[in-house]
């Protein structure tokens, strides 16, 4: 995962807590992954439920996480042509599929499956 930290961890586990019912085994499929990320991006704020990316959020995270890890700047730290990506997208009216081209472009998370 790119942004590594307690704060992604604990939010992923309320989205998977959200996701799937307690108390079942499951199996994640490589589909679950864009709605999975989608949920991670809303409650970061940095989009929206109606799918609007929120770059200034999508930023103060990326330095957030650069505090606590010292690899190098993606070249695209702002964000810009990564948010126009997902806009331009086939699917961009699912909110799920619009968050993981922009995640896949910007390499924000990555869900180990």
């Amino acid at each position: 995962m790119y942004a590594h930290d307690k704060a992604s961890d604990v939010v992923a586990d309320q989205c998977l807590s959200e996701m799937y019912p307690k108390g079942k085994r499951v199996e994640f499929q490589e589909s679950d992954e864009a709605c999975i990320i989608y949920c991670v991006l809303k409650k970061f704020g940095i989009m929206n439920s109606n799918g609007v990316i929120n770059l200034e959020a999508y930023r103060k995270r990326v330095l957030q996480a650069h505090q606590l890890d010292q690899r190098k700047l993606m070249s695209d730290s702002s964000g810009s042509s990564c948010a126009e990506s997902a806009e331009g997208a086939q699917h961009k009216q699912d909110v799920c599929k619009k968050a993981k081209i922009f995640n896949d472009c910007t390499h924000l998370y990555k869900i180990l499956l």
